[in-house]
């Protein structure tokens, strides 16, 4: 199964200064799993740790670009995800798919409090903005979950979580993920504690 690509336009600057279209088409930097039909991703653009280069118009992106499956503090990777289906993924999917996202470490993190709930659970100290841009995918957590659809955005803040496709069709979603300086779910507790916060969206 051939993933649909992302069209892809960038806007830049000429020597006067104009606001100009730099490129317009297929998003070059493209993943697709060998192993689990339907699942891939491209990433558009992403930023390393160094400040925001809006001079010179290197395309960070490229086919042959090596970009991290999670960012690191002060990186940000803009990711259209296809997720398909949970029933056309193997037995072992936790293992093929974190080998295949170098992300054994993350799946380790996020499997702390998850009980094994399910093969997508992992955790990254990131910011993540999701957009779901075609059909439907169920966002868990240690406790708790929530439905999304076209539409609908979520946004995870350095937790457990997995992406559930309880459907019959492909999923795709938006990510922006913004990463953070390391800290653990741990830390995170000790510091609210500390704090004295209860929760809750304030």
């Amino acid at each position: 199964m051939t993933r649909r690509p992302v069209r892809r336009v960038v806007t830049g600057h000429n020597d006067s200064g104009e606001a100009i279209i730099l490129s317009d088409g297929p998003a070059p930097n493209s993943f697709e799993s060998p192993s689990i039909p339907g699942f891939g991703a491209t990433v558009p653009w992403w930023t390393e740790d160094v400040p925001i280069d809006h001079v010179r118009d290197n395309d960070p992106a490229t086919a042959a670009t090596e970009i991290p499956s999670f960012p690191g503090p002060g990186e940000t990777i803009f990711r259209i995800a296809d997720f398909p289906p949970d029933s056309v993924y193997p037995d072992e999917a936790d293992s093929v798919i974190f080998n295949e996202l170098d992300g054994h470490d993350e799946a380790e993190a996020g499997n702390q409090h998850s009980a094994g709930k399910h093969f997508w659970f992992h955790r990254t100290d990131s910011l993540d903005y999701a957009v779901v841009l075609d059909g439907e995918i169920t966002l868990l957590v240690d406790e708790g979950e929530a439905t999304l659809r076209a539409g609908d955005v979520a946004i995870q803040r350095a937790t457990s979580h997995a992406w559930s496709n309880r459907t019959d069709k492909t999923a795709r979603v938006l990510f922006v993920l913004i990463g953070t300086p390391p800290q653990s779910a741990a830390e995170i507790a000790e510091l609210r504690r500390s704090a004295g916060v209860k929760t809750g969206v304030s």
